[in-house]
């Protein structure tokens, strides 16, 4: 755990970012100090804050601080309102381009914040802007990228994201959410497997349920056989959610993986639940597959127990 910085340290920093203002007037480094209370991010925002205000003016060598501007600058009293402030005085384009990728996610590429539009929306050069939002440390550049043909970018903190994304309409943000899960598709080539979650989150918070089950199915299929139990109880209980009511084959598959996993978790009464609910749909469907794969989660749940007379029952059958 990281203690907040003492007022001595966070005056140290201040000097060090500001080591080029002559004369650092003691009203300015004590506002950025207690607006801080301790947190070294906000009060490099703050600054940064300042210096796109024209309170203080960079040059080569020195930098200024304009005392007119500095008596009439409101401070913001939270982190999240002096990034949002700094959100504001963007340009239309760096904003929108900082807005679509947030939508990908805390690192994501060039090519996909460009394939990002909503209807009625007018085009903008939004590639082109990612470097001047790299330039005010908004976001930094990745020396390898995921995807070929493409610049890999990363938000310079979880929470700049965060508030980022806050700022982008709801209606937007599901056509954003889809347009990336299909970006995400059609370029993950032979990594796909390394994505599905990601897609299956990305069409999940663009409204498209039916095919986010699949892909959470998908991905707990992939966890599933990489032993990753936890991790696919998790996507399987997210397709189960999202799965109509009349996808009864799909629902009686994914309880029969759920019910897997969570007997390798040791949860058995939970395992034996959804096994069970599979068994009475499958037999209701006349569906002999399925019967046979809940039968034998039961079974395998029964023998972990030591029930082996009722194993040796649902093994049979």
């Amino acid at each position: 755990d990281l203690a907040p910085l003492t007022p001595e340290a966070a005056a140290t920093l201040v000097q060090d970012i500001l080591q080029k203002v002559t004369d650092l007037p003691a009203d300015l480094q004590h506002m950025i100090v207690n607006a801080a209370e301790g947190n070294p991010f906000y009060l490099e925002e703050l600054i940064k804050m300042f210096i796109e205000d024209g309170v203080i003016v960079r040059g080569e060598t020195e930098w200024q601080v304009a005392l007119g501007r500095l008596k009439r600058v409101s401070v913001p009293t939270t982190l999240v309102e002096v990034l949002e402030a700094r959100l504001d005085s963007l340009p239309a384009a760096e904003k929108a381009a900082l807005q679509r990728a947030s939508v990908v996610g805390r690192i994501f590429w060039d090519a996909a914040v460009n394939e990002l539009q909503a209807e009625g929306e007018s085009q903008l050069q939004l590639t082109s802007a990612l470097p001047d939002l790299r330039h005010r440390e908004l976001i930094f550049s990745r020396e390898r990228t995921a995807f070929a043909g493409t610049k890999e970018y990363t938000f310079k903190h979880a929470i700049l994201r965060d508030v980022t994304y806050e700022t982008v309409l709801l209606k937007r943000r599901r056509v954003y959410h889809a347009q990336a899960a299909r970006w995400l598709e059609a370029h993950s080539g032979g990594r796909l497997n390394e994505y599905t979650a990601a897609i299956a989150r990305h069409y999940q918070q663009g409204g498209e349920n039916e095919l986010a089950a699949e892909w959470w199915q998908r991905a707990g299929e992939i966890a599933h056989r990489s032993s990753g139990f936890s991790v696919a109880q998790a996507a399987f209980e997210q397709a189960l959610a999202l799965l109509p009511e009349g996808a009864m084959k799909q629902r009686v598959d994914v309880m029969i993986r759920l019910g897997s996993c969570l007997e390798r978790l040791a949860q058995y009464p939970a395992a034996r639940q959804y096994l069970e609910m599979a068994l009475t749909t499958a037999r209701e469907m006349h569906d002999a597959r399925a019967q046979a794969g809940a039968l034998n989660g039961l079974n395998l749940v029964a023998t972990r127990q030591g029930n082996f007379d009722d194993a040796r029952i649902l093994g049979e059958e």
